[in-house]
């Protein structure tokens, strides 16, 4: 049970609070834990056993859970801010949170704190059952207004100082303000006729309104007569009872579909489903061992229907090929598992709007190809030539009728730059099959963007060099003596100067040997203390890439029925694959 709530930002600020349990001091907790936190720390700290402070972090905001009771739940705690996190996103429609518009929304986060806890106890936290009775506006600022209040005061101003320069010639030409005036008389008689027409359209429709609206009434007062009085109390408790269920939150946990209100109602019926499916993998490429081989789906859907539809959902052969499928996934709470394995579908009553169907984790084997392979990493220094050459080979093993619609590779050269005098006054030179090669100064690395490749069984391959310049002392030295010499002045450089963006950013380190570019006459610093490693974040070639309407699993939706047999409805169902690579989709290299 939680005590007090905090969001914090990112230099632990508080920015909205709730005191849920009337502690004497609101500011002491969020003081103690300025003291105590750190960035890589673990999400629950104890505070000198007096209380526990429970937080996430997520984008640029910290959400803090004090909790003052050894009874309680740590782990629901932190669900619960996931939770609420979440519940922001949605109801604010964003993808990410910020500061300023938690300050520009703060009653509405005050709103669903209160609703979402009682008296620290968790309730609800399902935007869907929130939007039914909390009704405030999220405050958003929208550009296009701006622009268009812009354009309108500059009509203004442009028609104002039209007048007013007609005023002036009218005074000075007293034949043209005539003319003038005759031309706006005929207008304002034109406007005058076209007013009288559109009253005189706007007064039948008005009749013709107030002639159906008491006719409908005379019908229902004589229907009225004919029924009883009993049969019209019942009608009025059951009008109270459904306008009290789609208001009360109460009521909806207590039904037994209690993710679903009723009276929804949707002009066109339609039903999104998507399977997508993140594969993450992890290989030594230098001692040639995998060690992670995994793939995280979920089923995201997005209903859109009226009423209170049920779904049959068929999965492929993967419940009885893989039995561990089920063991690993979890699904929502609409939906129930003891029916599954006997009538091999997934049954249930959809809650309105996005939800998550199901989530699974599944384990490939470590001889299944990966499905952007690395095949080789080549770094060749040619010392006589003062050059160092770097080439990079991948491969697809998936289908060869699909493709990737993104495909980045990020290669680190920290370690290169490291062991290396590299020459960065002078131009590094790219090649690539596909696509183009970015070299990031700040934190040292090449970026090889590819938009589409095409699927193959290791037979379509793409190459990529770079080829980077070594310091020559002898020249340079030779360069300085010819200009020292020479009267004419040093041929002037075009394009970004890399060596002094490099200075800028990582500074003069001793370690580096950028110093070797300004002052080659005087020898590099000798370093008794040992050279610091390198982490192994600095070893790792990480690739992104999306495959769309493909399943690394094998996982396919053979239907999908919806029925509502109440309304009758038409329907439209729409099912998409998709394959994400996940953020540890890397190589270990060096």
């Amino acid at each position: 049970m939680t005590s007090a709530l905090y969001v914090l930002s990112e230099n632990l600020e508080s920015l909205i609070c709730k005191n849920i349990k009337a502690l004497p001091s609101i500011e002491y907790p969020v003081q103690q834990f300025q003291k105590v936190y750190q960035y890589d720390q673990s999400p629950v700290i104890d505070y000198q056993n007096i209380m526990t402070f429970v937080h996430i972090r997520r984008d640029s905001l910290i959400f803090l859970a004090v909790v003052d009771r050894l009874d309680s739940f740590i782990m629901e705690i932190l669900s619960y801010l996931d939770h609420f996190y979440e519940l922001l996103k949605s109801y604010l429609d964003v993808k990410r949170l910020d500061k300023r518009l938690l300050l520009d929304n703060c009653t509405l986060v005050m709103e669903l704190i209160d609703e979402s806890l009682d008296y620290g106890v968790i309730q609800v936290t399902d935007s869907g059952i929130m939007r039914d009775y909390i009704r405030i506006k999220v405050n958003v600022p929208e550009l296009s207004a701006n622009t268009e209040f812009n354009v309108d005061d500059t009509e203004i101003c442009s028609c104002s100082s039209s007048s007013s320069n007609g005023e002036s010639d009218d005074d000075k030409e007293p034949g043209k303000s005539k003319q003038k005036k005759k031309n706006k008389s005929k207008h304002k008689h034109k406007h005058e006729k076209h007013k009288k027409k559109t009253s005189e359209k706007a007064r039948k429709e008005i009749e013709e309104l107030t002639k159906s609206v008491v006719g409908t009434l005379t019908l229902n007062d004589k229907n009225k007569k004919k029924k009883s009085k009993h049969d019209i109390e019942d009608m009025i408790e059951e009008e109270d009872a459904s306008t009290f269920m789609n208001s009360d939150i109460a009521k909806t946990t207590i039904m037994a579909v209690s993710w679903r209100t009723k009276g929804i109602h949707y002009a066109k019926n339609e039903f999104f489903l998507d399977v997508v499916e993140k594969v993450e993998y992890l290989m030594d490429f230098t001692n040639n061992v995998i060690r992670k081989n995994s793939i995280h789906g979920e089923i995201v859907c997005k209903s859109f229907l009226s009423g209170m539809p049920t779904l049959k959902v068929s999965i492929n052969k993967i419940l009885d090929q893989d039995k561990q499928f089920l063991t690993n996934c979890k699904f929502h709470q609409c939906v129930a598992t003891e029916d599954i394995e006997k009538a091999k579908e997934i049954e249930f009553i959809p809650p309105d709007g996005p939800f998550v169907l199901c989530r699974y984790d599944l384990k490939r084997h470590v001889r299944d190809e990966p499905l952007v392979k690395l095949t080789s990493f080549e770094i060749k220094p040619k010392f006589k030539k003062f050059k160092l050459k770097l080439y990079v080979t991948i491969e697809t093993h998936f289908k060869t009728t699909n493709s990737t619609s993104q495909l980045n590779l990020k290669i680190p050269i920290k370690h290169i730059l490291h062991d290396y005098t590299i020459d960065l006054s002078k131009n590094i030179k790219f090649k690539c099959d596909e696509g183009r090669i970015l070299f990031n100064v700040s934190d040292d690395f090449l970026l090889w963007e590819i938009d589409s490749m095409k699927g193959g069984h290791g037979g379509n391959k793409l190459n990529m060099g770079v080829e980077f310049a070594l310091f020559n002392k002898e020249e340079y030295i030779r360069e300085q003596e010819e200009l020292k010499t020479s009267m004419n002045p040093p041929p002037l450089r075009e394009g970004p100067k890399l060596e002094e963006l490099y200075r800028q950013v990582h500074g003069n380190d001793p370690e580096d040997h950028t110093d070797d570019l300004i002052a080659v006459t005087q020898p590099a610093p000798v370093i008794d203390q040992p050279v610091t490693k390198l982490d192994d974040n600095d070893r790792l070639l990480k690739l992104s890439f999306e495959i769309p309407y493909l399943t690394a699993s094998g996982l396919k939706i053979e239907y999908l029925k919806i029925e509502e047999p109440q309304l009758e409805y038409q329907s439209f169902p729409w099912v998409r694959y998709k394959i994400v690579s996940d953020p540890e989709y890397t190589y270990l290299i060096y």
